[in-house]
């Protein structure tokens, strides 16, 4: 067996990261309607949370470049300001400006007023981001992307990256239990939460299983279509049969599920047992799927997905969650139908606005090197010099191991 070309691998993690963002689509809409107490719902929601948001870090650390690493750290810490806060500055100023015009959820702020902009600020700076919500990931990729600019340099064997992850996870684990710094039901918001350093701390070790899998040459040749996808529905039992049972150790015990922005992760053992079966999961059926070339472009631009993902999350969501709840039977295939249903609408309704916002703004969504027809580069091309040289600014090329 030879390895897979490049190309071949740009989409291969560009679909595991699609499917991945569509779990985010569907497990925010199934959240509305599982906080109108609807048992299915709950379910699916625990399912899906459990391995979700720790396969995106997994991800990450699959396509880190090495070479980043050689950058001066203030070059990289630039790079990673300008890629990652930014696009969060910009979608926080665009959903205060749409909170004023339209009606939606904004974690019970009162808004339009001064109050609730002020409030609402607040939190964003020092807990959670109350006007775009899911822009909470960038806070805590971008502060994970720091942990391994600081700790990776000494990891130079294989052995010594598996004992990271071990040390990293347990002592993640321990620091975020024994703590429990952020933590709304305990009133720990303000202060505590900054950048989400405190959950980096093991999420990191998620990230650094990407790097090993990488380094491995994990997936990295062809492989029978039958045999990678008889391997994802393996471990999509292993999940299904698991994933009830990390319950009762959460630090946020109102959803009975991991739910990472507020560090709640459940069992040492289960959390971690369940979040590897769904993110192997994740990666056999984005190895044995063909590659759609929307689907492939969507999964280049899953930063773009996960701010706008705000629009259904604040403004659409809740209301559409209420009509279901009143008008369809809440049985677990009605409700599976219709997230999937919204999750599909939601998606394609971004498509526009992800086309607009590359074209005239990329340098606020996490391009910061683009020349665009406002704004400038933000940043010397010469300043990110590992960057991927392929079609599109979010390729992923893998570096030789």
């Amino acid at each position: 067996m030879t390895p897979q070309g490049s190309a071949e691998r740009i989409q291969f993690i560009d679909l595991a990261r699609f499917g991945t963002m569509a779990l985010v689509f569907y497990g925010h809409f199934i959240e509305r309607i599982m906080l109108l107490e609807n048992p299915a719902a709950a379910a699916q929601y625990k399912f899906i949370y459990a391995f979700h948001m720790v396969f995106f870090f997994v991800l990450a650390g699959y396509v880190a470049r090495d070479g980043d690493l050689r950058m001066a750290l203030g070059k990289f810490l630039k790079y990673r300001l300008l890629s990652r806060l930014l696009p969060f500055a910009f979608f926080t100023i665009l959903f205060m400006g749409a909170a004023a015009v339209f009606p939606g959820d904004f974690l019970q702020l009162e808004l339009p007023s001064i109050e609730g902009y002020a409030k609402g600020l607040l939190n964003t700076v020092f807990g959670i981001p109350m006007f775009c919500v899911p822009s909470w990931f960038l806070l805590l990729i971008f502060s994970v992307e720091m942990v391994h600019y600081a700790v990776f340099r000494f990891l130079r064997s294989n052995a010594a990256i598996v004992i990271a992850i071990i040390a990293f996870y347990l002592g993640g684990y321990a620091f975020n239990w024994q703590f429990d710094l952020f933590n709304p039901l305990k009133g720990r918001v303000i202060g505590w939460n900054y950048l989400f350093i405190h959950e980096a701390i093991i999420m990191y070790a998620f990230y650094l299983l990407g790097v090993y899998l990488r380094r491995v040459g994990f997936l990295r040749e062809k492989r029978s279509p039958l045999l990678l996808a008889a391997a994802a529905i393996t471990m999509f039992f292993v999940v299904l049969f698991t994933y009830r049972i990390n319950s009762g150790h959460f630090s946020f015990p109102a959803y009975d599920a991991v739910v990472i922005i507020f560090s709640s992760h459940g069992h040492v053992v289960w959390f971690a047992f369940t979040a590897l079966a769904g993110s192997l999961m994740m990666l056999f059926a984005a190895r044995a799927l063909p590659a759609w070339p929307p689907v492939v472009w969507m999964g280049r631009n899953t930063l773009l997905l996960m701010c706008l993902n705000g629009i259904f999350y604040h403004f659409i969501n809740p209301p559409a969650a209420r009509w279901v709840v009143v008008h369809l039977p809440g049985t677990p295939v009605v409700i599976f139908g219709v997230g999937c249903a919204v999750t599909v609408i939601s998606l394609a309704l971004c498509m526009p606005l992800i086309y607009f916002l590359n074209r005239w703004v990329p340098q606020l969504v996490g391009k910061p090197k683009v020349d665009g027809p406002v704004i400038g580069p933000l940043i010397d091309m010469r300043l990110a010099p590992f960057e991927p040289q392929g079609k599109g600014s979010d390729c992923h090329v893998y570096p030789k191991v």
